[in-house]
């Protein structure tokens, strides 16, 4: 859950980063042009509106106030002047002019290219003019200003393409970057598959290289070059000990034979003892390297071609009749929970020692108990098989150490065995994809739990599995 929320999350960073990125560059390139345009815009309407008062200008000085008002009258009567504004002002504050009613509040009187807010004639809200103001040698002063309608409607609908285009970009920027995660969530998949199949036993997984030549290919070219190494460390490690395992059975098999002949050849009570001991401790040492061999096998994949459909109520009936009589002079009672046939897909000879390891282990280690449990539940496309007692279980903090190989929490040797049951389950288990959890029993005691998809390797066959139990 942890791993899928940290998938979950890097994604969600990862969109969040591309779309900042995108929306960032969009916002900057709006700003950009819209500035651009509008100083394009208010360059142009300040030079236009300083010849204009320079003209203006010239014509007092060539002919007068007369001559002056005359071609004031003249411009404001041209078409397409409704945004001009030429005012004359004379000493003692009285208007002349057109386009607005009186002089603008906050105008100075011999001011640069400027900018004032307005209401003009017809206007419900005031608007911006961009103005220059010049004093004639009258004492008049005269503006010349321009209605910036042009700018604030450029201004409102650089806002509207704004928003537009941010809508448009973001709904781009989501597919690009959809496009981009599933793009690398299929090539990380294909990491993720591979590792997978190497963690469940094929260590003959590779991942397959594309002709690209980028990151991705030099990683999986490292990846399986690791894996080769890997592969051949574990294939000779496997050889030692299946050949030191398969090797030592013949020499314990004669030592055994050996052992027997002189137990029935002596008669001295002492010598008798000394030898059923050691009889007995030469089948100990036949099991482990039994066992060792078992979970070599299993490791390299070993018995996945003898999988084959059988009913697991039927094993766990079948092992709870063999431990039966042992649970009973043990003071333990076996409780078998699996309704229906639970026909599942597997290894049953493989599944049965598992979970006979298991209950051989609750019948040696649960003392004081009183019951023992086999369940075994299909949830979906997973089958959970419980091995439950209430004995004085294991603490959490060592748990993971049980299920190692060779592991002994008794560290006194009061219980024979050699480590080795435990693993020999996990192992099976990997076999069949799955994986082994010890937790709490209800009240106390100990549960093993082997969480198996064998459940989906036969539904993907067509066949149906039975419905889970309650």
């Amino acid at each position: 859950m942890r791993r899928v929320l940290s998938y979950r999350n890097t994604s969600l960073v990862l969109l969040g980063a591309f779309l900042l990125i995108q929306l960032t560059a969009l916002g900057v390139g709006l700003l950009t042009m819209h500035r651009f345009a509008s100083q394009l815009l208010m360059s142009d309407t300040a030079e236009e509106v300083s010849v204009q008062l320079v003209t203006l200008k010239d014509y007092y000085q060539t002919g007068g106030m007369p001559l002056l008002k005359e071609k004031v009258r003249e411009r404001l009567r041209q078409p397409g002047q409704n945004e001009l504004v030429i005012l004359v002002r004379d000493p003692k504050g009285q208007v002349l002019g057109g386009g607005l009613s009186a002089w603008p509040l906050g105008a100075r009187l011999d001011a640069r290219w400027s900018v004032t807010m307005v209401t003009a004639p017809g206007m419900s809200e005031p608007i911006k003019m961009g103005y220059e103001t010049a004093r004639l040698p009258n004492g008049h002063v005269i503006l010349v200003g321009n209605l910036l309608g042009d700018e604030q409607r450029l201004q409102r609908a650089s806002e509207t393409a704004a928003l537009t285009a941010v809508a448009v970009g973001s709904l781009i920027a989501i597919v690009c970057a959809l496009l981009m995660l599933r793009l690398l969530a299929g090539r990380i998949d294909e990491f993720t598959d591979v590792a997978r199949a190497v963690q469940a036993g094929d260590l003959t997984r590779r991942w397959t290289r594309s002709d690209a030549g980028d990151s991705f290919d030099r990683l999986g070219a490292a990846i399986n070059a690791m894996l080769d190494r890997v592969a051949g460390l574990v294939g000779e490690l496997r050889m030692v000990t299946d050949s030191m395992a398969h090797d030592l059975r013949s020499p314990v098999t004669r030592l055994k034979a050996t052992l027997e002949q002189s137990f029935t050849r002596t008669s001295d009570p002492a010598a008798r003892d000394a030898l059923a001991t050691a009889i007995e401790e030469s089948d100990s040492l036949h099991r482990m390297l039994d066992t060792a061999l078992d979970i070599t096998r299993a490791e390299a994949g070993i018995g996945r071609d003898q999988f084959t459909r059988f009913s697991f109520s039927d094993l766990l009936l079948d092992i709870a009749d063999v431990f039966g009589p042992l649970a009973e002079e043990r003071g333990l009672s076996i409780h078998v929970s699996a309704q229906g046939p639970l026909i599942v897909l597997g290894h049953r000879e493989l599944l049965q020692r598992a979970i006979s390891n298991l209950v051989d282990n609750a019948l040696k280690y649960a003392v004081n108990g009183t019951r023992l449990g086999l369940a075994a539940i299909v949830n979906g496309a997973m089958l959970h098989v419980a091995v439950e007692d209430d004995g004085p279980g294991i603490p959490a903090a060592r748990r993971e150490e049980a299920l190692r190989r060779f592991a002994r929490l008794d560290h006194a040797r009061t219980q024979s065995g050699a480590g080795l049951g435990l693993s020999l389950v996990r192992t099976i288990a990997h076999l069949h994809g799955g994986e082994v959890r010890l937790d709490d029993s209800l009240g106390h005691g100990l549960v093993v739990i082997l969480d198996l998809p064998i459940a989906q390797a036969l539904a993907d066959e067509g066949v149906a599995v039975s419905p889970q139990i309650h």
